[in-house]
C-alpha cells in the first residue's frame, strides 16, 4: 500500500442523509447498471433496476441533500442498464444499454432538462463505415461538442432468447466513435486513431482530463481504465485528442486491484478517482484454467466480488495512489454496478449491488448516498462589515461550497492615540472591563458643563470640552473591495453540526441591535461587505463646501473631503421581485442586507425632505492623509475568534493564546465543538481599535488557505450606528429609498446623508473599477429616514458590475451631535444597464 507524503490530503468518506424521505415517491429504489450526471448542483440518475430494468428519472439536489422526480414529457427512453450517459450543459443523452434480458439497444434520446422533455435522435451513419452495434457496457465521453464511444458487449446469438443464463454467446468491443453533436442532426464519425489501441472490453471507464487547463498548452486527452474482458482488467490507456494517438503509459505506485462495474471522476489536483466494482475473489482458485464464458453463473459469482476500494491516479505524474481506510473510518459499502458524478469536487457516489449477497433472487442492492471529499475548501471570500460599535464588529463572508466550518481569526492592528482624552477614557474603561472577573461598565458621554443624574453605580463618565471633542482617530488605509457572496452553502446531514455562535464564546453582553436581515426568499440579493469602518467626527477634516444646486442634472466640481460626511462601513445588496420591496425577519447572527424592488413594480412616493443637488463626496479610510499608528510588534499575532458553521460572525472577543495554526483536521473539527480550554483567555474587542480578520474553510481533508486580510475598526462611544434594513423601490419618479435608525445612538439623529455612486470623469466606459476608486456624491440630507432620488440623478450613477448583474450603490449614514456614524452601503441591483459602460 502507498504511502501518502504529508503535502498529500487523504479523501474522506460521508454519507448523506435524505432530506425528502417524507416526500412519497422522491426516493428511488436501489438498484445496479444504472447511470449519472451532473448539472451545476443537481445530480440525475436513470435507468438501471434491480427487479427488472426501469425508466424512471430521479435528481439528487447536492445543495439540499434531497430528491425529486421531475415531470417528464415528450418520448421517454426505454429502460435501459449498463448505457452511454452524457450531458452537456442541459441536454442529457442517453445511448445503448440492454433494455431487456439478452437484447441491447443502439437507439440515441436526448432529454433537454430546461422542460424535462425526451426525443428520440436519429443520428446519420459514417461515411466511412456502418454505425455502432446494439451494446451495452460501453463508454460514453462529452468532449466539447462531441462524445466519444469505446468498447462495450454485444449480442452475437442471432436468437438471444433461445440461449439461458448458463451460456449467452456475446462478443467484447473495441471500436471507437465519435458522435458530433454540433451538427443537426448529429453525425457519427469513425475516427482515424495511430498506436495500439486498449483490447476489446466491457464496464471500463472512460473520463476526459484536461492537461495544463486554462492555459495555451492545454491538450486534452481520453483516460480509460479497467473494465471486463473474460476476466477484470486494471491497465490504464490514453488517447491524445489532438493527434488521435493512443497510448499506454508507464506508471508508478501501487495501481487499484484489477476491476470492472467501478466508477471513476476526475477530482481536484489532476487525480482521476476510482472506487468500487467487481474484483476476483482470492480466495476462489477453483476452475482457474476454465474461461469464464465457459463458467456456469453461480460460478461466477462465487469467483467474482464487489469491493469498496478507492484509488487515485495522478494525472500529471503517472502515479498510482491507493488508500487504506482506518480502523472505523466511515466508507461505502462494498458495490459495483453503481453510479458517480463530480459536483464541487465531491465525487457523488449512489446505490449499486453487493455481488456476493442474494435475496429471493435478486440482488441486494445498497440504498445509500456518499460522496468523498476529494480536497480542502477553497479560500472563502475576504471578511466583510456589516455593522460597527464601539465594543462588537458584526462581520460576513462569502462563504465556499466544501467547507462544514469556518475558522475566523483577528490580528490587533491599531490602538487608539493616547493623545485624545476622550478616547483614552473610552479605552480605559473598555480595558477595565475585560480585566478578570470585571463587568462590562456603562459609558456616560455627557457636554461640557452638563450635570450627570441618576448614573448608574459604577458607569464611566465621559465629559466632552467642546462639541465634537470625542472622535476617531483616521485609521489605517483600508481599501474598498467587493464582494458577491453566493447562498450560504447547505451543510450535508452528515455533517459536523456547530451552533450560530462560536462555541468557544462565553455569554455576554449583546452587541448594540440585530446585525440586519435576511433577504426574502424569491429575491435575487446579494450581501456585500464593508467598505471601511471609520465614523468621522466633526474636526476630522476641513470644511465642506456648501451643496450647489443644478437644475434638471447632477455636476461634478472638484471638492474637498467632508468632514462631515461618512466612510462606507456596511454594505448590503438591495434587489426583489416585481412587487413591493421584501423585508425578512432577522435571524442571529444576521446579515445586514437591504432589499428593494429592481424591476417594474409602481410605488406610492412619500414626500421625504429635498434632494440635494450632488456635490459631496463621502470620505472613505483611504482617504486620510495620517499614517496608522500600529500596536507593538508583540502583538502582531493572529488568535481565534471562533467556528462557525455559515459566512455571518457576531465579534466581541478572541481567545489568547493563538490555536495551534498547524493543527490537523481531526484537531481542528475537534476545537470546533469544545469548552474553553484550560490556559486559554477571553481578550474582549476596545473601542477605537482597528482590527485585522482572515477566514478560512475546514472539510474532512483540512483546512482551506486563508481569505484575503481585511481591517476595521470599533466605534467610540457616543457616535450613532449605521441605518439598517434599506428598502428600495422603483417608482415613477426614480428610486424610493426607505430605511431604520441605527440601533445605537438611534434617537438623536439630526440629519441622515445618502450618497450616490458615480464613475470617476477621466474613467473610460469599457472598463469596469473597483468600488474604492468611485466617486461618491450627495444626494440627500434630511432627518427624515426616506428620499426619492429622481432619474435626473440616476442618469449619472455607476453600474457596478462587480457581482452577478449590474448594480447601483448607495452609501447611507446617520449624524448626531458627535458627527457621521458608519455608512450601510447598498447595491440596488438592476436587469440591464446602459449602453457606453463596462460589463
Amino acid at each position: 500500500m502507498a504511502t501518502l507524503s504529508t503535502s498529500q490530503v487523504k479523501p474522506k468518506w460521508r454519507k448523506t442523509a435524505d432530506t425528502s424521505s417524507g416526500v412519497s415517491g422522491s426516493m428511488p429504489r436501489p438498484r445496479h447498471g444504472h447511470k449519472c450526471v451532473s448539472i451545476k448542483e443537481l445530480i440525475i440518475v436513470f435507468g438501471g433496476g434491480n427487479e427488472g430494468i426501469v425508466d424512471e428519472l430521479h435528481v439528487f439536489n447536492t445543495a439540499q441533500n434531497a430528491w425529486f422526480v421531475p415531470q417528464c414529457k415528450g418520448e421517454t427512453a426505454p429502460g435501459c442498464a449498463a448505457f452511454g450517459f452524457a450531458v452537456e450543459n442541459t441536454r442529457l443523452l442517453v445511448h445503448g444499454g440492454m433494455i431487456e434480458y439478452g437484447k441491447y439497444s443502439g437507439d440515441l434520446y436526448e432529454l433537454q432538462a430546461t422542460k424535462w422533455e425526451w426525443k428520440k435522435l436519429r443520428p446519420k451513419p459514417p461515411r466511412n463505415g456502418p454505425p455502432p452495434c446494439p451494446r451495452l457496457g460501453h463508454s460514453f465521453t462529452l468532449v466539447g461538442k462531441k462524445i466519444y464511444l469505446f468498447g462495450g458487449l454485444c449480442n452475437a446469438a442471432p436468437d438471444p432468447k433461445s440461449h439461458t443464463a448458463r451460456f449467452m454467446p456475446f462478443r467484447y468491443l473495441n471500436d471507437l466513435y465519435v458522435l458530433d453533436i454540433s451538427k443537426n442532426p448529429h453525425q457519427w464519425e469513425i475516427p482515424e486513431t495511430t498506436g495500439t489501441p486498449p483490447g476489446p472490453r466491457e464496464s471500463h471507464t472512460a473520463v476526459l482530463w484536461k492537461k495544463n487547463e486554462g492555459t495555451p498548452e492545454q491538450k486534452e486527452f481520453l483516460v480509460l481504465y479497467g473494465g471486463m474482458m473474460g476476466s477484470r482488467l486494471g491497465d490504464l490507456w490514453m488517447l491524445d485528442l489532438e493527434s488521435m494517438a493512443w497510448q499506454k503509459p508507464i506508471v508508478s505506485g501501487v495501481p487499484p486491484v484489477p476491476r470492472s462495474l467501478h466508477t471513476a471522476v476526475i477530482g481536484a489536483g489532476n487525480k482521476m478517482f476510482i472506487f468500487g466494482g467487481w474484483i476476483r475473489d482470492e480466495r476462489a482458485k477453483s476452475n482457474e484454467n476454465v474461461a469464464d464464458t465457459e463458467k456456469d453463473l453461480s460460478v461466477l459469482q462465487k469467483e467474482w466480488m464487489c469491493t469498496n476500494s478507492l484509488g487515485a491516479f495522478d494525472l500529471e505524474k503517472l502515479h498510482w495512489d491507493s488508500y487504506k481506510y482506518d480502523e472505523g473510518e466511515a466508507a461505502p459499502e462494498p458495490r459495483a454496478g453503481h453510479c458517480a458524478a463530480i459536483v464541487h469536487n465531491r465525487m457523488y457516489v449512489w446505490s449499486g449491488r453487493d455481488g456476493y449477497k442474494k435475496s429471493v433472487d435478486a440482488q441486494v442492492c445498497c440504498p445509500d448516498m456518499w460522496f468523498l471529499e476529494t480536497a480542502k475548501p477553497a479560500a472563502p471570500g475576504k471578511v466583510q462589515l456589516l455593522r460597527a460599535s464601539t465594543n462588537s464588529l458584526d462581520v460576513h463572508w462569502v462563504t465556499t461550497l466544501t467547507a462544514d466550518t469556518y475558522h475566523l481569526q483577528i490580528q490587533v492592528y491599531e490602538s487608539p492615540p493616547a493623545s485624545n482624552p476622550a478616547a483614552a477614557a473610552a479605552l480605559a474603561a473598555a480595558k477595565a472591563a475585560a480585566a478578570p472577573g470585571a463587568k462590562q461598565p456603562t459609558v456616560l458621554t455627557v457636554p461640557a458643563g452638563a450635570a450627570v443624574k441618576n448614573a448608574p453605580t459604577g458607569a464611566q463618565v465621559v465629559t466632552l470640552m467642546k462639541p465634537g471633542a470625542l472622535q476617531l482617530t483616521p485609521g489605517p488605509a483600508v481599501p474598498a473591495t467587493t464582494a458577491t457572496p453566493t447562498k450560504p452553502s447547505a451543510t450535508p446531514s452528515g455533517a459536523l453540526k456547530l451552533p450560530k455562535q462560536p462555541v468557544l464564546v462565553v455569554p455576554e453582553a449583546k452587541a448594540a441591535g440585530p446585525a440586519g436581515q435576511d433577504v426574502k426568499d424569491g429575491t435575487t440579493g446579494e450581501n456585500e461587505g464593508a467598505k471601511s469602518d471609520t465614523p468621522e467626527g466633526d474636526d476630522a477634516g476641513p470644511a465642506v463646501k456648501e451643496p450647489v444646486a443644478v437644475s434638471g442634472a447632477m455636476k461634478e466640481e472638484a471638492r474637498e473631503k467632508s468632514a462631515d460626511e461618512p466612510a462606507a462601513a456596511a454594505t448590503a445588496t438591495a434587489t426583489a421581485p416585481a412587487t413591493a420591496a421584501a423585508t425578512a425577519t432577522a435571524t442571529a447572527p444576521a446579515t445586514t442586507t437591504a432589499t428593494a424592488a429592481a424591476t417594474a413594480t409602481v410605488a406610492a412616493t412619500a414626500e421625504s425632505g429635498s434632494a440635494v443637488a450632488a456635490t459631496e463626496k463621502p470620505a472613505t479610510v483611504a482617504e486620510t492623509k495620517e499614517k496608522p499608528k500600529e500596536v507593538d510588534q508583540t502583538t502582531k499575532q493572529w488568535y481565534t475568534v471562533g467556528y462557525f458553521t455559515d459566512g455571518n460572525a457576531p465579534v466581541a472577543n478572541y481567545y489568547v493564546p493563538l490555536v495551534d495554526d498547524d493543527a490537523k483536521p481531526e484537531a481542528l473539527l475537534a476545537a470546533a465543538t469544545s469548552v474553553l480550554p484550560a490556559g486559554v483567555t477571553k481578550h474582549l474587542l476596545l473601542p477605537g481599535t482597528a482590527y485585522k480578520f482572515r477566514v478560512a474553510g475546514i472539510n474532512m481533508c483540512g483546512r482551506g488557505p486563508w481569505s484575503e486580510m481585511s481591517a476595521f475598526k470599533t466605534c467610540l462611544p457616543g457616535f450613532p450606528g449605521a441605518p439598517s434594513n434599506i428598502k428600495i423601490t422603483k417608482c415613477p419618479e426614480g428610486a424610493l429609498l426607505t430605511w431604520e435608525p441605527p440601533t445605537n445612538h438611534g434617537d438623536n439623529i439630526s440629519e441622515y446623508a445618502v450618497y450616490l455612486a458615480t464613475k470617476p470623469t477621466n474613467a473610460k466606459p469599457e472598463i469596469s473599477i473597483p468600488t474604492n476608486q468611485l466617486s461618491f456624491v450627495k444626494v440627500y440630507d434630511n432627518p427624515i429616514p426616506t428620499c426619492t432620488i429622481t432619474h435626473d440623478n440616476l442618469r449619472y450613477a455607476y453600474y457596478d458590475t462587480n457581482g452577478q448583474k449590474p448594480a447601483i450603490i448607495f452609501r447611507i449614514a446617520a449624524k448626531n451631535e458627535k458627527g457621521y456614524g458608519p455608512a450601510t452601503q447598498v447595491r440596488w441591483l438592476q436587469d440591464t444597464m446602459p449602453a457606453g459602460q463596462a460589463r
